[in-house]
């Protein structure tokens, strides 16, 4: 009976909980006509899951990507990115970064892309972590 009642209580507390989860907000790394690059959620919280998007003009590919640790070596990261469905110039990935002694860690996504005609382009985009709340 004792489990009866606790079983019930602990369905009532679960019905009372609210989750209505904040929308994430998105760090803009880069911007111009030819890519655009955003990271979420935007406070980059270690050893949780970093949504990456990238938008690409039209012929552009991604050749490589990777984030390195800027602040500490914390090793290479590899980022692969897929076309998202129904919209062939979306990419996304998602990684994970560990946690080290600094609470706000100065990291760098290192993005090569390449055009048949324009050549390959570098991209240096620096972004913090933080420790999660």
């Amino acid at each position: 009976m004792r489990l009866l009642v606790l079983a019930f209580y602990l369905f009532c507390l679960v019905g009372c909980s609210e989750e209505n989860p904040q929308p994430q907000e998105v760090l803009q790394l880069h911007q111009d006509e030819k890519v655009s690059v955003s990271l979420s959620p935007a406070d980059a919280p270690v050893e949780e899951i970093l949504n990456w998007t990238i938008e690409l003009e039209e012929d552009w590919q991604i050749k490589q990507a990777e984030v390195t640790g800027v602040s500490m070596s914390m090793g290479t990261i590899p980022l692969l990115f897929k076309a998202m469905d129904g919209q062939p110039s979306f990419y996304s990935s998602e990684m994970v970064l560990g946690a080290c002694s600094q609470p706000r860690m100065k990291w760098q996504l290192q993005l090569k892309l390449g055009h048949a005609t324009e050549g390959e382009k570098l991209l240096l985009l620096p972004f913090y972590s933080s420790w999660p709340d």
